[in-house]
This record gives structure tokens, C-alpha cells and sequence, in this order.
């Protein structure tokens, strides 16, 4: 029998609307799920993306977005082993992979062929209650409060497997172009990796921030050539680009920034094309390589970093009623950091 427990969440129906604040109903987990009772959310740009059209729509709709969910352990189906009720957890954007896959079997899971994303294949994180599989749940450590959590799978996550491919060592130089929700945590993995830093972005407040988590250098756009700038000290080993401007001018920017064997490492991703010359491009053995989102693996060592002391997220709570707040703020680049929901 399938016993329904309510709670209310943010319905997602059309593409330029507002999510509305429904009760619905969350079914008992079965086999291999956890039902988790939701305790922080991160509001991620690419659910706004969705929310306002500017993101393909989800496959399934009705949905109900959100996807840097952590929880606690409400309820488990009977043939769960290792996750207990009570248990602190975190999900991301990887509801299920398959682990058959050639993807999986080399470590890419983030390419699943069989993947189902959460929030847009299933009921994401927007709500009280959310349905996993066991299996895509990690457990956070001791230590990392509920606020926090959320963060390690994807605000954190994405840059550290974007470091990850680069094989970011220390004594490189390592630019993160955009300051943000994931730049301010690019730079404290960077920082952790014994790599000097230089942020680059727009805004002096964030550029601000970005000095405070451990940028050693900041560039705002507005006021020096950052490709001059970073010529200047030698050249960056590696460019994280998270501009998400349509504009490609950061990423043609960063290429430009980078000595020769240096590696554009691609995490956001604004429409249209980039234009990139050839000739220097191979002569001087530059790479550009795009990362996808992470992996549990990722996850799993952002939280290690948060518990560690390594990584202090940047958020800005708010109360998960305050949803279309935290999306208005968004929106109008007025947050710091990530947007956080609390529930109580």
C-alpha cells in the first residue's frame, strides 16, 4: 500500500511563470528509496534560467525544480542497507545513474546516458519532501551545518571537478573569471590547492568578497585590461570561465589570458559561438575543455572541504516561503553569494 505524506512545494508549470506554493502529495519511499525531509535548498541560475525561459523547460511538467537539496532521512524502502532514518544527507542533480554505462564505468557519470536529473526528470527540492534513490544520497560529515550543505553538490562541486580536470597543483595560477555563487568557492579550492588566485568580475562588491575568501589579485573589467593584468604575472596555468553573459568576450578574454600549455576550463554556458584563433591556439598548445557539472566523488570531497575549514560557502538565507524573494534578488544580480532556503 502507498501511504501519501503532504507537504507543500513549489509547482513549476510554464515556462515565464512563477512557481506556485502547492500541498501535494509525496509517496512512501519503495525498494530502493529514501523519502527525505527537506532542511536547505540552494536556489541555483539555472533554475531562474528555466523559471524564465531562458533554460530549455524540463521534460516533465509540472515539476518542481531545485537541485542542491539537503535533508534529513524521513522514511527508507525495504531493501535499504546503508542510509538509515534520521540520517543528515545532501542530493544534487544526479537522481540516478546507472553505473553501466560507458560513461560510468569511467568515471563520467555526469554523462550518463540513462541519467535522471533531478528537478526536471523528478520532484526536485523546492518542497518540504523529496523522493531519492538511496544510492545518490552522501551523508554530510559532522560538523557541516544544514545551511551549508547544500552547497558541496554543485556550488562547490562544479568548480572543484573543474580544477579536478585541470589538474590544478600548487604554485599554479589559476583565474576564476566570474565572482559569484561559484566563483567565491572556485577561489577557496584553488586556495586550498596551494594555487594563487586572481579574480576577475564587475561588480566591487563582489570583487570585494572575492579578495576576503583568499583571491590573492582582483580585476574589475570595468576599470583595466584583465588580460594585460594577468600577461603581467606570467600568464595563467588555468582560466575557470563562469561568466553566463551571452557576450563571449570573458571567454575569448580568458583564452587570451592564458601562457602557453595553459588550459580554459568552461563552466558556464551563454549561448553562441566563440571565435578563437587557430594559429595561437596550437602553437602555443593552448587547451579549452569543458566541464559538466560533477560527480558524487565531487561532492563528496566539497563536503570534506567545508568540514575541514577549506571552503566557507557564500550564501544569503532565506525562509523557504521567501522563495520568490530569493529568485527577485537573483534575478537582479543582488545576492552575494548563493541563495539558500531554510525550512523550518
Amino acid at each position: 500500500m502507498i501511504v501519501m505524506v503532504k507537504g507543500r512545494g513549489y509547482v513549476f508549470k510554464k515556462s515565464g511563470e512563477e512557481p506556485s506554493l502547492e500541498v501535494i502529495d509525496f509517496p512512501d519511499p519503495h525498494h530502493d528509496e529514501v523519502l527525505l525531509k527537506t532542511k536547505a535548498v540552494g536556489v541555483c541560475h539555472t533554475d531562474l534560467a528555466t523559471i524564465d525561459g531562458e533554460f530549455p523547460p524540463p521534460p516533465k511538467m509540472p515539476t518542481i525544480l531545485g537541485h542542491e537539496i539537503a535533508g534529513e532521512v524521513y522514511a527508507v524502502g525495504e531493501e535499504v542497507k546503508d542510509v538509515k532514518v534520521g540520517d543528515r544527507v545532501v542530493l544534487s542533480w544526479l537522481w540516478y545513474t546507472c553505473g553501466k554505462c560507458e560513461f560510468c564505468i569511467s568515471g563520467r557519470e555526469q554523462l550518463c546516458v540513462n541519467l535522471i536529473e533531478t528537478g526536471r526528470h523528478v520532484y526536485g527540492g523546492y518542497a518540504e519532501y523529496v523522493l531519492a534513490k538511496a544510492s545518490h544520497v552522501i551523508k554530510i560529515p559532522n560538523g557541516v551545518p544544514w545551511e551549508y550543505a547544500p552547497s558541496a553538490t554543485d556550488a562547490i562541486a562544479t568548480p572543484f571537478k573543474g580544477l579536478r580536470l585541470a589538474n590544478a597543483k600548487e604554485g599554479d595560477l589559476v583565474v576564476v573569471w566570474g565572482v559569484g555563487g561559484l566563483g567565491f568557492n572556485g577561489i577557496q579550492v584553488a586556495k586550498a590547492k596551494g594555487c594563487t588566485v586572481v579574480a576577475v568580475g564587475r561588480s566591487k562588491k563582489k570583487l570585494e568578497k572575492a579578495k576576503e575568501v583568499g583571491a590573492d589579485y582582483i580585476v574589475s573589467t570595468l576599470e583595466e585590461d584583465p588580460v594585460k593584468f594577468i600577461k603581467g604575472l606570467g600568464g595563467a596555468d588555468i582560466v575557470l570561465a563562469l561568466a553566463t553573459s551571452p557576450d563571449p568576450t570573458p571567454y575569448e578574454q580568458g583564452f587570451y589570458s592564458l601562457k602557453k600549455g595553459g588550459i580554459l576550463v568552461l563552466l558556464g554556458y551563454p549561448p553562441g559561438k566563440l571565435c578563437l584563433p587557430v594559429i595561437e591556439w596550437g602553437l602555443d598548445e593552448k587547451w579549452v575543455i569543458a566541464s559538466l557539472a560533477f560527480t558524487r566523488y565531487d561532492i563528496t570531497e566539497s563536503l570534506r572541504m567545508i568540514a575541514e575549514g577549506k571552503v566557507k560557502p557564500v550564501i544569503e538565507t532565506f525562509n523557504f516561503e521567501e522563495f520568490p524573494k530569493a529568485l527577485d534578488k537573483l534575478r537582479k544580480g543582488e545576492v552575494l553569494g548563493r541563495p539558500t532556503l531554510i525550512y523550518k
